[in-house]
């Protein structure tokens, strides 16, 4: 029975019974440093590897700038738009340099001044020559009140209103008398784009970064998505009628994602109008047309609105109109506005009593047959010179309105 027992453990007794295979202090220990060695010997090669990998990246940055990304998350200084100069005046980061026009203010600011500033995304973006308009004329219009005018261009390349929220909270510092909100075309854009910033890991991500061997495969990676969107975007200039209806978004979004989004489109654009009211600054809202000549519609969506272009070219314009702008609002995803958004904004308009612009129905009225796209579109969703003209002298008649029952017995908030 002893003897069986011993067998079952793998202890074996030779002669006078001394145990030969339990090991002693010697050679456990040799037994560690043995395992030890191996696994030395076994990182070495990769930690070589890395090690050069990391060297030979870091001088390929001295040849090649780390790729800028402009995320547009979190409320740390570096997420900010603005940063203080040294003349005393602020201006646009240099890293949001990707995303925004360069933009200089006085802070504070001086008396007599009349401060706007216009958030959206890149149709705000491309006004920055209207803009100068509207203060000059602006500042005629109401000389004795004024003796500057500034319309500060708040507008993001791909910026919808999950990111804008930031900016908006942002811009209460810098004494804004009034704020413009253009938004409605990059909801679903604006979600691709952080996709592919990868948002959810940039707390990873900040300490991944201080290597140079990861920030070279993550700009490769970035390059390689970028060249894709831009293939893309380009796909949509050049087409000649509708975007090829066989091409698909480089992301699928979720039913769920889908009516999410448009909640939080709704909800965002409430906070930035609260913020404002809660700090006394007047706001104006417009409407936002979409080209429902040539839409952004990819798969399924596409070969659906061909109905909408054999309307239109049979001289069906009503039709035409109503079909296309019951396709675009169905359409899922979509990279422009809708009537879906439209209707938030003419809701929320309402419910804070805010003055609204209505660019949609003055683009329609201006079109030839009363369909966005004829005339007034250089692509699915940007206006041409003479579109952004519209969209201009409507909020710019509004604003004097405004202003004009604002300060018909009160001092200009810019002067104090």
């Amino acid at each position: 029975m002893r003897v069986a027992t011993k067998e079952l453990i793998g202890i074996k007794s030779v002669g006078t019974g001394v145990n030969d295979t339990i090991p002693t202090n010697e050679s456990s220990t040799g037994l560690r440093i043995s395992l030890l060695g191996q696994t030395v010997l076994l990182l070495l090669p990769v930690l070589l590897f890395f090690g050069i990998a990391e060297m030979g990246s870091r001088l390929y940055e001295r040849a090649h700038p780390v790729l800028q990304v402009d995320i547009g998350q979190g409320f740390d200084e570096k997420s900010l738009l603005f940063q203080a100069a040294s003349d005393g005046f602020m201006e646009t980061r240099p890293e949001k340099s990707v995303s925004f026009q360069l933009q200089r203010f006085q802070m504070p600011k001086g008396q007599g001044c009349l401060r706007i500033f216009a958030l959206g995304g890149s149709s705000v973006n491309y006004l920055n020559y209207e803009f100068s308009e509207m203060a000059r004329e602006l500042q005629q219009t109401f000389s004795s009140l004024f003796d500057r005018v500034e319309v500060i261009n708040c507008g993001g390349l791909s910026y919808g209103t999950h990111r804008l929220v930031l900016i908006a909270s942002e811009i209460m510092r810098y004494q804004p008398d009034l704020v413009l909100l253009y938004s409605g075309h990059n909801e679903f854009e604006e979600l691709q784009q952080m996709h592919l910033s990868l948002q959810s890991y940039t707390g990873v991500q900040k300490i991944l970064g201080k290597s140079a061997f990861y920030r070279l495969i993550r700009d490769l990676r970035a390059r390689q998505a970028i060249a894709r969107l831009e293939e893309s975007h380009l796909a949509r200039e050049v087409a000649q009628s509708i975007p090829d209806s066989s091409k698909t978004w480089e992301m699928v979004f979720t039913p769920e994602e889908i009516s999410g989004r448009m909640a939080a489109y709704k909800n965002n654009l409430s906070v930035m109008i609260r913020q404002c009211r809660e700090a006394g600054i007047p706001v104006v809202i417009g409407t936002v047309p979409s080209n429902l000549i040539r839409p952004n519609l990819p798969g399924s969506d596409g070969v659906r609105y061909e109905e909408v272009l054999r309307l239109y070219e049979d001289g069906a314009y009503e039709e035409a109109l109503e079909l296309g702008t019951l396709i675009l609002a169905e359409a899922s995803p979509r990279h422009q506005s809708s009537r879906v958004e439209n209707s938030v904004i003419r809701e929320l308009a309402q419910v804070f009593e805010v003055p609204l612009v209505d660019v949609e129905q003055a683009v329609r009225a201006a079109e030839p047959h009363g369909i966005p796209g004829e005339t007034l579109f250089s692509d699915h969703c940007h206006l041409n010179e003479a579109g952004n003209r519209i969209l201009r002298t409507h909020y710019q008649q509004v604003i004097t309105e405004l202003l004009r029952g604002l300060y018909a017995q009160e001092p200009p908030l810019g002067i104090q």
